[in-house]
């Protein structure tokens, strides 16, 4: 990659770019408060394109979901896939510890997304002028997804939550700061033996008793994510873009 996004200088930190190994995306690689971020998106993308966050799962790092997005191919936007900020494995991460599904893990984790979702929605020096921000995660990501989606303070248009769910529904939908239009699609496997469809169940009641109107879809797939699943998700994100 010989090109360095033009959001890059608004990063304090170290820097590099990366090369791909043949037929993958090019990205940059960037470090905030230490954890590790990499980036991506067309040279000559507008400067207030919409920014696509996508969220790893447990024990994964942002590798694993970083193919993502050559298989949407999705109309020219900015994309964040950073790294979870608590270790698990080597070069692995977790959003939080999912054996006691820790409320405070997930509630550093939210704040640690907020101050991405900060710094990438920022425009130049504008003031009040920032880009558009769509959340998507699978699995711990997804459950990230909805915690940070729902409760941004600043514009986010859409949200993809893939094998996840909200645990504590009394306090991620307390007092949501998404407006009640904002979109959100539930994508789940019926054969998930780590995500119950009862819990996913569970996350799409909650939202709607919130006033919001989750799209849920089920897919004959386990914990993961298959062409179909992706296919539902690329034209979820689609039809997000093109109200942009």
């Amino acid at each position: 990659m010989k090109r360095i996004l033009n959001w890059c200088g608004l990063v304090a930190g170290l820097v590099w770019i990366a090369t791909p190994a043949a037929g993958q995306q090019a990205y940059t690689v960037v470090h905030i408060q230490g954890h590790r971020c990499l980036l991506a998106g067309p040279a000559d993308v507008p400067d207030d394109a919409p920014v696509v966050f996508i969220l790893h799962g447990l024990g994964d790092n942002a590798e694993d979901l970083f193919p993502m997005i050559r298989a949407m191919n999705l109309p020219p936007c900015r994309y964040v896939v950073p790294d979870a900020p608590l270790p698990y494995g080597d070069n692995t991460y977790a959003w939080y510890n999912f054996q006691t599904q820790s409320r405070s893990d997930m509630v550093n984790s939210r704040n640690y997304l907020y101050g991405l979702m900060r710094v990438f929605s920022t425009v130049g020096e504008k003031p009040g002028h920032v880009r558009p921000i769509i959340m998507t995660g699978f699995s711990q990501g997804g459950v990230m997804s909805l915690e940070a989606g729902l409760n941004y303070k600043g514009k986010v248009e859409g949200i993809v939550c893939m094998s996840g769910y909200i645990w504590y529904p009394d306090q991620t939908l307390a007092h949501p700061l998404a407006p009640l239009t904002i979109p959100i699609l539930m994508v789940h496997g019926i054969y998930d033996m780590v995500v119950t469809e009862d819990w996913t169940q569970k996350t799409v009641e909650a939202l709607k008793q919130a006033g919001y109107g989750p799209i849920f879809k089920e897919f004959p797939m386990g914990h993961g994510i298959t062409r179909e699943s992706l296919a539902e998700v690329t034209q979820f994100l689609k039809k997000v873009l093109d109200r942009n």
